[in-house]
């Protein structure tokens, strides 16, 4: 459950196993197409792609999520 990190209100969704950028759009899509997630593409510093999950689909997301995280691991979430 590392592959996401807090970043101020919203969430950075480290997706840096992705082979390109197009696998990397297509998923992000999912997320606005399936979930109404409002997100985009950021870059970390060395150009990889995150997706950012801004602070209005956090709770929608923390309510899909939550049911299936490891305690430990909600302050990921906020919580």
């Amino acid at each position: 459950m590392t592959g996401g990190t807090r970043q101020g209100d919203g969430l950075h969704l480290s997706v840096y196993a992705f082979s390109n950028q197009e696998d990397v759009d297509k998923l992000m899509f999912t997320l606005q197409d399936k979930f109404n997630f409002k997100c985009s593409i950021h870059y970390n510093k060395s150009k990889k792609p995150r997706i950012y999950i801004f602070k209005q689909s956090m709770g929608c997301l923390i309510s899909l999520t939550k049911p299936f995280m490891l305690k430990e691991m909600l302050y990921k979430l906020g919580l």
